[in-house]
């Protein structure tokens, strides 16, 4: 019994001390802490992880004292720091909200869908690193709308930060495998659920651990299911959003006349001009097909997107990955966001990505895995 629980102790030990030494700011050598993670993650990864992210919420690592510089993304999202953190893997939200308070410039949750997938293990306490980074040895479940409801709110209602939060949707497994024509009326019940609490919307035609090769085969490769998908968004948000915005906004103008309403709403780049509508950003992969690469562009110079999310393929090496980033770039057209997204370790990582063409750069949650001083070096 108190070799279970020895982990246990041990963590809160050294939580224990290290708290009392950041409440009197004193210069801590996160070596310290490192040792002890590494030490701990050999003999329990889970506990190791645990320990943690209670470092990371209570900020003992360090005290928060960034010198960053605002960056205006299309005066619609303004960042504090040009890195974000993508929730990836992160089935319940936790990670996010335990990472919230790090000095990161926007936060992604998601993938979310209409109907949580229930078919996949519940056993989530088995950790595992690859390539510096956590994955579960089990499936992972998608997150639900009044799960990630649960989690927006939760970072909403934390006001030491004020920075972007979004969300990332994508149709639900059973709905485009089984019944692909329903994608569309999908796709727009949970965006009718979440526009309302998010900054800003992503549409994942990543495939990962979650999705299956179908997902490429019937929906990402697929340019006019794509159409389908992003035109619901847009609908969905102005029923929810515009409608009720435009009504106040004829209120307190005086305006009169039903055709003014209809002008207001005609066409999204208005409800973005006055920030009715959520922007809406693309995640594909960097080995995305050129029919797709060319659709995209099409969508973003008529202003239907407002940003394309690039997520480093696993196969692509960093050169291979940056080319393919700067060629994007230089076919975008100004108006239309760049943000890179995935393989980031370092610093230096992170730099080469803004001077290839991003305009903003992601890490998902699970860089958690690599230790205190990495987290430190890769955020101050």
């Amino acid at each position: 019994m108190l070799k279970k629980f020895k982990p246990i102790l041990l963590s809160v030990s050294t939580l224990g001390v290290g708290y009392f030494f950041a409440q009197r700011e004193l210069n801590i050598n996160l070596g310290i802490f490192d040792t002890f993670y590494y030490h701990l993650y050999k003999y329990s990864p889970h506990y190791a992880v645990q320990f943690m992210k209670v470092l990371s919420y209570q900020n003992i690592l360090w005290k928060q004292d960034l010198l960053t510089q605002e960056q205006n993304l299309n005066d619609q999202i303004k960042l504090k720091n040009q890195l974000g953190l993508a929730s990836g893997f992160d089935n319940d939200g936790s990670f996010v909200v335990t990472l919230q308070n790090l000095g990161f410039g926007f936060i992604e949750v998601g993938s979310i869908t209409a109907q949580k997938n229930i078919r996949f293990s519940e056993d989530l306490n088995t950790y595992a690193v690859k390539n510096d980074s956590i994955e579960y040895l089990s499936e992972i479940p998608q997150m639900g709308i009044l799960q990630s409801k649960a989690v927006l709110t939760s970072l909403r209602r934390n006001y030491s930060i004020k920075i972007p939060v979004g969300v990332s949707i994508m149709p639900s497994e059973e709905i485009y495998k089984y019944t692909p024509y329903l994608i569309e009326n999908d796709i727009s019940n949970v965006t009718r659920e979440l526009c309302t609490v998010a900054d800003f919307l992503v549409l994942n035609l990543v495939s990962s651990q979650r999705t299956s090769k179908l997902y490429s085969d019937i929906v990402t490769n697929n340019t006019d299911v794509i159409k389908k998908m992003i035109q619901s968004i847009q609908i969905t948000q102005i029923e929810e959003i515009g409608l009720q915005a435009a009504l106040e906004h004829e209120i307190k103008n005086q305006l009169k006349g039903d055709n003014l309403i209809s002008e207001y709403l005609s066409t999204t780049q208005l409800g973005l001009k006055q920030n009715l509508v959520a922007p809406l950003y693309i995640k594909v992969s960097s080995n995305l097909q050129k029919t797709i690469l060319d659709f995209l562009l099409k969508e973003a110079n008529g202003n239907q997107i407002q940003g394309i999310i690039l997520q480093k393929d696993i196969n692509q090496n960093d050169l291979e990955y940056n080319k393919t980033l700067k060629q994007v770039r230089q076919q975008l057209p100004k108006s239309c966001n760049l943000i890179s997204v995935g393989g980031i370790k370092t610093k230096e990582q992170f730099q080469e990505r803004l001077m290839n063409g991003a305009d903003a750069c992601q890490i998902f949650s699970s860089f958690i895995a690599k230790g205190p001083h990495v987290i430190k070096d890769i955020l101050l």
